[in-house]
């Protein structure tokens, strides 16, 4: 069991001063995998403060120092790849096949990508609006970005969420969910460690009434990113828009599985078994209902069954299962 703490404020680990412990649990079998004390609104404004400090020097970067770094960081996940594999299964509760196949290197894949964008970031010219100026669009990053992610894709979304913000000279105090915070807080130290400054990368780890309302209400912070549902998605945007921030928001998911009547019926099978299943269900896009034209109906259904109990269920750790508990 882990004992470390769950914050990473100013490049240092350390516990939140809430007060109160939490347990960060494997779903798929009750294992305790760490025990922590949760972040409060002081641990908040300490990584606003230290993101803060140090956007000053790295929004001065060059991009070609920026993406050298991120270069190096992603040399540093991927030696570090069957470690990050294997927490994110344990912490998910999902199969080691997809942590090791997608999680891990889509995540190591996007910082590399970003790597390069940092390279082309765009200032294009408008047109002309008297004779005597002549007029441009200047791209400057923003400031503090305070990012919530939820629980589903644990270090993919810890990438997707810093990654742009980083990339274009922006620091950025990430709140992940606090039933899967581990593979966050290793992301942030192989960015530590691959040369990017203490404090452009913040990790606090506590729940949203708490930590979440304190990041997304902070004066210092200049746009909020939030990934969840759309319930709390309108009380962020209102909450930021009373503050005059920039949002982003991906929010809800209730994906329909269709079927046309010239479907090959046997793929569709598979298909909505999948798209239902996978990451163990944890999915905004998982098919969680199916449309169906009429004329293929009757066939479509009676083939379904054997799809669904063709599924190999095992432990979430033992290869090579497709699905997990």
């Amino acid at each position: 069991m882990e004992t470390t703490g769950q914050q990473f404020i100013a490049g240092k680990r350390r516990s939140g001063t809430s007060g109160e412990q939490y347990s960060v649990t494997n779903p798929a079998n009750g294992e305790v995998l760490a025990t922590d004390t949760l972040a409060g609104p002081d641990d908040v404004h300490e990584a606003v403060a230290a993101a803060r400090a140090a956007f000053a020097a790295w929004s001065r970067t060059t991009p070609a120092e920026r993406s050298e770094a991120m270069l190096r960081w992603a040399d540093i996940l991927q030696h570090r790849g069957e470690e990050l594999a294997r927490t994110e299964s344990r912490i998910g509760g999902k199969p080691i096949r997809l942590t090791r196949d997608f999680d891990v290197p889509g995540t190591i894949d996007n910082v590399r990508f970003f790597a390069g964008a940092a390279r082309n970031l765009e200032g294009r010219a408008s047109a002309e609006y008297s004779a005597e100026h002549t007029s441009t669009i200047r791209r400057e990053p923003l400031g503090v970005i305070g990012s919530i992610a939820p629980w589903n894709y644990p270090l993919q979304m810890a990438a997707w969420k810093a990654l742009p913000a980083v990339a274009a000279g922006n620091t950025v105090v990430l709140k992940p969910s606090e039933l899967t915070p581990l593979t966050s807080v290793m992301f942030a130290e192989a960015a530590q460690e691959a040369g990017i400054p203490d404090g452009v990368i913040n990790i606090v780890t506590g729940s949203g009434p708490v930590a979440g309302q304190a990041l997304v209400t902070h004066p210092d912070v200049a746009m909020v990113s939030f990934t969840g549902s759309t319930a709390v998605g309108r009380r962020v945007a209102a909450q930021a828009a009373g503050l005059v921030k920039r949002v982003h928001l991906e929010l809800g998911g209730k994906a329909p599985f269709l079927v046309f009547d010239d479907a090959d019926l046997e793929a569709a099978a598979r298909g909505a078994v999948a798209g239902a299943l996978i990451n163990a269900g944890q999915d905004c896009t998982a098919a969680t209902r199916a449309y169906v034209q009429r004329p293929c109906t009757r066939r479509s259904s009676s083939g379904w069954p054997p799809s669904w109990t063709a599924c190999a269920w095992a432990r979430s750790t033992t290869p090579p299962p497709t699905w997990a508990p």
